[in-house]
């Protein structure tokens, strides 16, 4: 192991020391707890052993300090003091020591302690390649849901992608949740439409008073189409019940259950927010400076007041951005001569079907119009923008 080792009694250090490396571990030395902390800063040790009456900060408090730390591995630590009553041990214990030593120094004893130590740090590294592991396969099971959504309809695939990077951002900016709470709204954001997966394609272009009687019953079952998908795995069930709730309104007139407020799941709800808001700059095509507008009509009516407040401000973090671009993107259908492309057409393939800094003329709109019906390019271009 790799062992620090902190006293201000030289003449121990020296000998504690050199006992370890003839046992075969690496050892770091340090003669204060300040040194030691800074020890442990700038290498990567496995364990500390320190003395608990070290000058300037004691032992007690450099291991309160290694708990408190964001390490990316765990410390085992030991710490030795001529103390030995149960309350004082217990006072070095409860500031995260891992064992303590009364002196003298046994080191029979202390090999023992060494031993027991290397079995925990042994464990501790099975459990975090364990979890490694867990977490690879949840990312690759996310991903295989995502791939799903995106061969069954790439324009849907877009607009969960969105949803669930947006979703991540809101949650970020809300500030209140845990790590793992993050991570389960950025899946439940990019899965929350899968429940529209095997339903008829055409049902999807359609706005809901558009819909016929069966289309709409259809429609309306799709939160809980998803929810039961990801129900089957174990540790998706999370993810279900935002997914089952992201179509739930502010004001309870949502489905398929009519929660309202606070009994729709705070993950839910922010969901919701970024899929409307995805859905209005990519679906509905509303200029930014339009949003803000629909937004507030949504507020505590669909959506909750405290998200739109958050919306409204990436809209206008959004704004900002456009208004320092010299392009913008523009759908094929929506463009007109005099136009200037700033980035070439390309097909599928990587052929160029017009090249960037060309005059968009009658004739090159057809030419695009023609590609794109038959499904050889992408149906956004990126534009000049005009100067008025």
């Amino acid at each position: 192991m790799h062992i620090l080792l902190v006293d201000d009694d030289i003449h121990s250090l020296r000998l504690v020391a050199s006992w370890l490396e003839k046992l075969g571990h690496t050892v770091a030395t340090a003669e204060d707890g300040e040194k030691g902390w800074k020890a442990l800063n700038n290498d990567l040790f496995d364990l500390v052993i320190s003395d608990w009456g070290l000058p300037g900060m004691s032992g007690p408090e450099l291991c309160a300090r290694v708990r408190t730390a964001d390490f990316d591995h765990y410390i085992y630590f030991i710490l030795i003091s001529a103390r030995h009553n149960r309350e004082e041990i217990l006072e070095g214990l409860g500031t995260g020591g891992d064992d303590y030593i009364i002196k003298p120094i046994l080191y029979d004893e202390l090999n023992i302690r060494l031993q027991m130590g290397e079995r925990v740090l042994r464990l501790e590294k099975e459990l975090r390649e364990k979890y490694t592991t867990i977490r690879d396969n949840y990312y690759q099971t996310l991903q295989m849901f995502a791939n799903l959504i995106e061969v069954f309809d790439e324009s849907l695939g877009g607009h969960s992608r969105r949803t669930g990077e947006l979703a991540h951002e809101l949650a970020c900016r809300l500030g209140n949740l845990k790590e793992r709470e993050l991570h389960r709204i950025r899946a439940a954001g990019i899965l929350h439409d899968i429940g529209f997966v095997g339903l008829p394609g055409g049902l999807l272009d359609k706005r809901r008073t558009e819909m016929n009687g069966d289309e709409r019953q259809l429609y309306l079952t799709h939160p809980d189409r998803g929810a039961m998908i990801l129900e089957e795995v174990a540790y998706l069930k999370p993810i279900a019940v935002i997914v089952h709730q992201h179509h739930e309104q502010f004001n309870g007139k949502g489905f398929p259950r009519g929660l309202a407020g606070d009994d729709i799941s705070m993950p839910a709800r922010i969901v919701a927010a970024a899929s409307t808001y995805d859905n209005l700059v990519h679906r509905g095509r509303i200029p930014l400076e339009i949003i803000p507008e629909r937004l507030q009509r949504q507020s505590g009516y669909q959506l909750d007041p405290v998200l739109v407040d958050l919306l409204l401000d990436i809209n206008l973090e959004a704004m900002h951005r456009e208004n320092q671009r010299t392009y913008h993107q523009a759908v094929i259908q929506d463009l007109v001569p005099g136009q200037t492309l700033v980035r070439s057409v390309r097909m599928k393939t990587g052929a160029i079907v017009v090249p960037s800094g060309t005059l968009l003329t009658e004739k090159t709109i057809e030419k695009l119009s023609h590609y794109l019906n038959q499904g050889c390019i992408a149906e956004t271009v990126y534009i000049e923008k005009w100067i008025t």
